[in-house]
């Protein structure tokens, strides 16, 4: 394994009782990973190996200031890339251990990425034209389109220099909350600076077991991009109700870090894209989350 590539996990205050049970999973679905680490304050009490941010009133308070100190503590300690894994994020099934640990770091490191996302983008969310890698390169797709998402938090691998300068470009403007949704809304527009180091992988080429049904998962993919087409045609107040009408975030990546898109949690409660999903999901993980979100 890559000495140089470790987890990095931030917390969020209201989330903290999630992060147990993320090293949980991780340790049963992605046995021997990677050296992980939680970014959040030591007083917090959370399991494993913990990157303090310090005393500092934003510790903990502020996403994008907590997350980059641990990124910068994470650099000290000699890690040059990590996987990006916040609290809520589970795999929900095993992982694939060779891909994550071997075939997508030197992969990255081969095309100069700075950004894989394990989201796979053949799992219907999203509708980009842009070039899709050969088959012998797992099928990545090259995020250069003006609405490919670069940058964004669900599961990624990342070169920790390019992730202490996007911690850094969000806290810019501090009248910014520094939240996790606004890291991504201005990382988001700083990609079209550097679209060349982006990627995101195809779960179908990735997974543990290729996918059943291949012409009905390409049918799928196709029908959703035509809805996902429209959108930009909508006025802006029809926009988020079409969205959740289509069900474009009930998705869940059969990748090499098997996972629902938007994490466990939605609005703090239970996803409800997990529940939609759960027959894939081992009874007593959802069993666990249920309780979680109750206590």
């Amino acid at each position: 394994m890559d000495k140089e590539l470790c987890i990095l996990s931030p917390v969020w205050p209201s989330y903290r009782k999630f992060g147990p049970f993320l090293l949980e999973c991780l340790d049963r679905f992605w046995p021997g990973h990677p050296q992980h680490f939680f970014v959040a304050p030591s007083e917090w009490g959370l399991s494993g190996e913990i990157l303090d941010p310090g005393n500092d009133p934003y510790a903990g308070t502020n996403w994008s200031w907590t997350l980059l100190q641990g990124v910068r503590h994470a650099r000290a300690k000699g890690y040059r890339q990590c996987y990006l894994i916040a609290e809520e994020h589970l795999p929900l099934a095993t992982c694939h251990k060779k891909h994550l640990e071997s075939t997508i770091p030197q992969q990255a490191v081969s095309l100069g990425a700075v950004y894989v996302s394990l989201m796979g983008w053949d799992n219907r969310r999203y509708s980009f034209r842009s070039p899709v890698l050969p088959r012998e390169k797992y099928r990545w797709m090259h995020l250069t389109g003006i609405r490919d998402p670069r940058f964004h938090l669900h599961p990624a691998w990342w070169d920790l220099e390019t992730l202490e300068k996007c911690c850094e470009l969000a806290l810019e403007n501090p009248a910014a909350n520094g939240s996790a949704w606004h890291f991504e809304k201005v990382c988001d527009l700083a990609g079209d600076c550097q679209p060349s180091g982006c990627y995101q992988i195809c779960a179908a080429s990735m997974g543990v077991s290729p996918p059943p049904l291949l012409a009905v998962r390409l049918a799928k993919r196709w029908f959703f991009n035509k809805l996902m087409a429209i959108i930009p045609l909508l006025p802006t107040a029809w926009r988020r109700p079409y969205y959740d009408a289509c069900g474009f975030d009930m998705v869940y990546c059969d990748g090499p870090y098997p996972m629902v898109f938007s994490g466990a949690l939605a609005k703090g409660k239970i996803n409800p894209a997990l529940l939609k999903f759960w027959k894939r999901v081992p009874s007593d993980i959802v069993g666990k989350i249920r309780a979680l979100v109750a206590s």
